[in-house]
């Protein structure tokens, strides 16, 4: 893992939301993309309709690519990862 990988995993919700160039937000969680001079980053927080805790880190992150266009929503993230095995993502702050 690269410096840089584990820098944006351990990055809190309210930092990575200061450092953000576009967020998408569906009702499953939010999609921050980050620049850097590697590439796009996204960092996924899946907290559903509400706004993650401002020390919440990441549940998954993806780059870096050099389009950020191929990114996806939240849902099509989660679902995929439920498809693949990976932990289902519930609502952290009920």
């Amino acid at each position: 893992m690269s410096a840089t990988t584990r820098e944006y995993d351990e990055l809190t919700y309210r930092e990575a939301r200061s450092r953000a160039i576009r967020q998408m937000a569906d009702g499953y969680g939010e999609a921050l993309v980050l620049k850097d001079e590697h590439g796009y980053w996204v960092l996924y927080y899946f907290y559903w309709s509400q706004e993650p805790p401002p020390a919440a880190k990441p549940h998954w992150m993806e780059g870096p690519v050099q389009d950020p266009s191929g990114f996806r929503p939240p849902y099509a993230v989660k679902t995929w990862m439920e498809e693949n095995g990976y932990e289902s993502f519930q609502n952290d702050l009920d």
